[in-house]
């Protein structure tokens, strides 16, 4: 058995944003906030997100996407490529002693969060989201059309 840590983020979370546009991160993803976090902006469905990694989950990603693509005969200079651009326009951010998360303006700015954030767990890895885009994207009308979850009916 490995003594290290798995940390697993489940559930989700609408927090206001403190004046200095911090956001509280749920008490029990705690455990993840000893090795602090890598946030890269993205995107779902063409709502603004940051998805934010522990640093030994963004490792894990960085090498799964290494080990597919070479499964999949993509060249290494490609892959390199590919790993560059996601290295490339992600940041390390630490968590306060009190637990909040600071969300650099240009980020608040570009994902459109005013005053609240929602933060949804992922398993390996959380986003934060502009309440009004998550809300939007889990409607119930909106969740029946997920292919997969035709098939396996965990969310309809």
């Amino acid at each position: 058995m490995s003594d290290e840590l798995i940390v697993l983020f489940t559930g989700n979370v609408t927090h206001k944003l403190d004046p200095k546009s911090r956001v509280a991160i749920p008490a029990n993803w705690k455990a993840a906030q000893r090795e602090g976090l890598v946030l890269i902006e993205a995107s779902s469905e063409n709502y603004r997100i940051l998805k934010c990694y522990t640093r030994q989950s963004f490792a894990d990603m960085i090498k799964n996407v290494r080990t597919r693509a070479e499964a999949d005969g993509i060249a290494p200079g490609v892959v390199d490529q590919y790993v560059g651009r996601i290295t490339g326009c992600c940041f390390e951010a630490e968590v306060s002693s009190q637990g909040k998360l600071l969300i650099p303006k240009p980020q608040r700015e570009r994902l459109k969060l005013i005053d609240t954030a929602t933060i949804v767990g992922r398993g390996s890895y959380f986003e934060i989201w502009a309440p009004a885009d998550f809300e939007a994207l889990h409607t119930a009308d909106a969740l029946s059309k997920l292919s997969l979850d035709q098939i396996f009916h965990i969310l309809s």
